[in-house]
């Protein structure tokens, strides 16, 4: 540190500089003929410590020490001729003066001193861009102040309140404070306070009244995207609503035909907001329009029609020929159709790949023509339906074309084969009935055909012979199914033939035992495929009735 002492015998303002850098504060000298002095600082700021020194000439040693502020005791008497004041203030100000006593004189007495308790600084001032904004523009606060060159060193912090309440939380070091977007909820009354905190100095600005405006909605739009009227089922559509001016919190509603409510409705500070269908619908389609309303006007679009497509789905194709296949000069229907799709729909039929034939349905639905078919229409035949956004190609037909005779042989052998199943259901229902019928039956014995017939004169009984009711005896003398033979016997007298003479016997003894015997049988297959000789011996399939007389 470099001291260099002056000294100097005159009252007056006294301070010392380096030239090129800065000069010291200055130091106002009085000189006293009083035995007592009070020394007071030159100047003191709010919030320094105020220091008073009660002094005698030559520094002697005083007692019974006191301060006086305006004619009136300060509470403070003591040995020490120093007095602290922290936090000095304005209402520091005042006339000092200081009593002390000595060992050999009485009561002493210093003149009075003025001390004025300088601002740290002046309470800030706030100033705005601009005290009536429009909504959505940029305002600046500026909170105005300045520092003494004394303490100029000294640290400022500032905050901003509205309406009492504050706008940033905590103090910034920054004099200015910057709203990027104002609305007109943000009017109030604005007021700034800086503080130094070190020495516990606040102090607060003027209030500045602000009144935002708000602008009128106005050139609203509502527009699609994709930017057509026309939607595939499925896809993703956006209403999208704007308005070219407007401020504060804007409204928007979507409405349609169908309702007329607000389907949907987004509040924000924008002048655009969309409507989203992540998968439109049939049912979706329809007018719609929007509104706009920031609470002091409200505008709406123009309606904007949706039409939804529905895209074709897969058609069928049908022909009228039984079973794929047709005869030359047969006529034939083609029809092809599709479930789904919206008008109008082109329909093209193709014969083995080659376009035959285009048809127009401008309503929808299914399309037909007739063809009467020669032997070049064989092969495959497909369609395929057109919206003119979506196409679908239905599933591949093959066509078989006869001439006339490979008609008839065709239908012989249908013919035929649904004959021969006939037969075969009809045998098999019979041969179920007779074993069953068999089944059921009480067993009958056969009286033997060998055995001897008692003469009635030997056996000495009588010569009437008994009359014996006629009873059938069943046999299946084949039981093949393939070769079903079915023997029916009637037992209708019993009696002796005299073998050995005939034409001597009587008529009683001619009406001897008959025995009948009916025999069918059904044999549809058995000359295929068998030996000739076996063929000889077979009669054909008929009812053979045989007279068997027992001897």
């Amino acid at each position: 540190m470099i001291s260099n002492p002056l000294e100097v015998k005159e009252a007056g303002e006294y301070k010392c500089f380096i030239p090129g850098l800065f000069q010291s504060d200055p130091v106002y000298l009085v000189f006293s003929n009083e035995a007592l002095i009070l020394q007071i600082p030159y100047y003191i700021f709010e919030g320094d410590t105020l220091l008073l020194r009660c002094r005698e000439w030559n520094d002697k040693k005083l007692t019974d020490i006191s301060f006086y502020k305006d004619e009136k005791s300060l509470p403070f008497v003591s040995k020490n001729p120093m007095l602290s004041i922290p936090h000095a203030n304005s209402e520091h100000n005042g006339l000092y003066y200081c009593k002390a006593k000595r060992n050999i004189w009485g009561p002493l007495t210093s003149e009075m001193v003025k001390l004025q308790v300088q601002e740290l600084f002046p309470p800030p001032e706030l100033k705005t861009t601009t005290s009536e904004p429009t909504e959505g523009t940029p305002v600046t606060l500026n909170c105005e102040t300045q520092l003494p060159p004394q303490r100029s060193s000294t640290k400022l912090h500032f905050s901003f309140f509205r309406d009492g309440k504050v706008i940033a939380s905590g103090w910034k070091e920054s004099q200015v404070f910057q709203i990027s977007a104002i609305w007109r909820e943000d009017s109030g009354s604005y007021w700034c306070e800086a503080k130094a905190l070190t020495q516990n100095i606040q102090k607060q600005s003027n209030h500045v009244k602000i009144n935002v405006k708000r602008i009128p909605v106005s050139g609203i739009l509502l527009k699609t995207q994709p930017l057509r009227s026309q939607v595939i089922e499925g896809e993703k559509l956006v209403l999208i609503c704007s308005v070219a001016e407007g401020t504060g919190n804007i409204t928007f509603c979507w409405h349609n035909n169908v309702t007329r409510d607000c389907l949907r409705k987004k509040t924000q500070h924008s002048l655009k907001e969309e409507f989203i269908f992540s998968t439109i619908n049939k049912s979706d389609e329809g007018s719609y329009w929007c509104a706009a309303d920031n609470n002091i006007s409200t505008i709406f679009s123009r309606t904007v029609v949706v039409t939804v497509m529905i895209p074709v789905s897969h058609p069928l194709l049908t022909l009228s020929a039984s079973g794929m296949q047709a005869v030359v000069g047969e006529l034939l229907e083609f029809r092809c159709e599709v479930l789904r799709g919206s008008a109008p729909i082109f329909y093209q039929f193709y014969h083995k790949g080659l376009l035959l034939k285009t048809i127009l349905a401008p309503f929808g639905g299914s399309v037909s023509f007739n063809l009467s078919v020669t032997s070049e229409n064989s092969g495959n035949y497909s369609c395929e339906a057109n919206n003119s956004f979506s196409s679908q190609l239905s599933e591949m037909l093959e066509l078989s074309i006869l001439d006339p005779p490979e008609r008839g042989l065709l239908i012989m052998g249908v013919a035929m084969s649904l004959l021969s199943l006939l037969v075969l259901a009809a045998v098999a229902i019979l041969v179920y009935f007779k074993l069953k019928r068999k089944s059921e039956a009480s067993p009958i014995l056969e009286p033997s055909r060998n055995q001897p017939i008692t003469d009635p004169q030997e056996s000495g009984h009588s010569k009437t012979t008994p009359t014996v009711d006629l009873q059938p005896v069943y046999e299946n003398v084949s039981p093949l199914i393939e070769d079903v033979v079915y023997s029916e016997v009637w037992d209708m007298k019993q009696g002796k033939i005299n073998t050995a003479d005939t034409s001597e016997t009587s008529p009683e003894d001619k009406d001897s035992s008959v025995m009948y015997s009916e025999v069918k049988a059904y044999s549809p297959n058995d000359s295929i495929g068998k030996d000739s000789a076996m063929d000889e011996n077979h009669e054909d399939v008929t009812d053979n009735y045989e007279n068997v007389l027992l001897s």
